[in-house]
């Protein structure tokens, strides 16, 4: 993730790190912006995430490795995070075309040739929705209420 990738709480994945080829736009949680926002940029970086200040992470086996100690959990993939996400969706009651979506799939077929909405405002919610379930899991306490649009 670059810095000039996310404008007005949306970030902009470039087609050439796409494995579709396809540039996708995906709106952030309040949660993931404030992650953003407690990073700050720095001045030198252009990437959101670096271990030495300028150039982008690329290797993310000593971050895995903490968090298998913090956990005791090992035998995972960073991969497995993606299905979780997509199964928390569905927990939370997002339909499965915006979850998809929400994911970066591409949505075959008939629809997925003429159907060119960009379901922005949809996969804003579902964002929110997941940002709320992670929140109701990892504490309790946090886990309010919320009315969400239909």
């Amino acid at each position: 993730m670059c810095w000039d990738e996310v404008k007005d709480g949306i970030w902009t994945i470039p087609a050439a790190r796409v494995k579709t080829g396809k540039e996708v736009s995906l709106p952030l949680s309040r949660s993931a912006l404030a992650i953003l926002d407690q990073r700050g940029k720095l001045d030198d970086s252009r990437a959101v995430f670096t271990t030495d200040g300028v150039r982008p992470t690329k290797s993310y086996a000593a971050g895995k490795k903490t968090i298998d100690e913090a956990s005791r959990v090992a035998g995972w993939r960073f991969h497995d995070l993606r299905r979780t996400a997509r199964t928390l969706l569905s927990r939370a009651g997002v339909d499965s075309d915006t979850a998809e979506r929400c994911l970066g799939h591409a949505i075959g077929g008939v629809r997925g040739v003429y159907d060119r909405h960009k379901y922005e405002e949809q996969m804003r919610v579902a964002f929110e929705k997941l940002a709320t379930t992670i929140d109701q899991i990892t504490d309790p306490a946090k886990g309010k209420v919320i009315q969400f649009p239909e």
